[in-house]
């Protein structure tokens, strides 16, 4: 069976995107998926957390939520820019406590039958979409600043 044109030019284009992202990112991929930048590797944990580890002594050395704030991490602290480092750590906690806010007050949402019950949670629904949308677009922002 002959493939469709369309197909094979949107493989090639999508491996020449990927050798080209290749070679603009200081990032290795390793086959399991996990990332190495300098020094560290940033892989995925039993926990659905990103680790990042330091690769000559294999110590963990924090963890993160998203795997974008792992590197950013990573490359704050390779060059030893600890405020940044530290402010990075502050905003994936912040961006995985909304996480956890926004699937508590769905979830709260969809059992009540009280109204006044159900404005509250609205509104604090609402709220937390706000703020964790503000602070994914931040790490995004971080991580292009960082490496694009």
């Amino acid at each position: 069976m002959k493939k469709h044109p369309s197909k094979t030019i949107i493989k090639e284009f999508a491996s020449y995107f990927d050798q080209e992202l290749q070679s603009t990112l200081p990032l290795a991929v390793m086959p399991d998926g996990s990332l190495v930048y300098k020094n560290f590797l940033v892989k995925q944990l039993d926990n659905m957390n990103w680790g990042m580890y330091n690769i000559d002594s294999k110590d963990l050395i924090n963890q993160y939520h998203l795997k974008s704030s792992a590197l950013i991490a990573s490359k704050a602290y390779n060059y030893r820019q600890y405020e940044k480092y530290y402010e990075i750590n502050e905003l994936d906690k912040k961006y995985a406590v909304l996480s956890n806010d926004t699937i508590v007050f769905k979830h709260n949402i969809e059992l009540t039958s009280d109204a006044e019950k159900y404005a509250i949670l609205l509104t604090r629904l609402e709220e937390s979409v706000s703020q964790f949308q503000f602070y994914q677009t931040l790490i995004l922002r971080l991580f292009r600043q960082s490496f694009i």
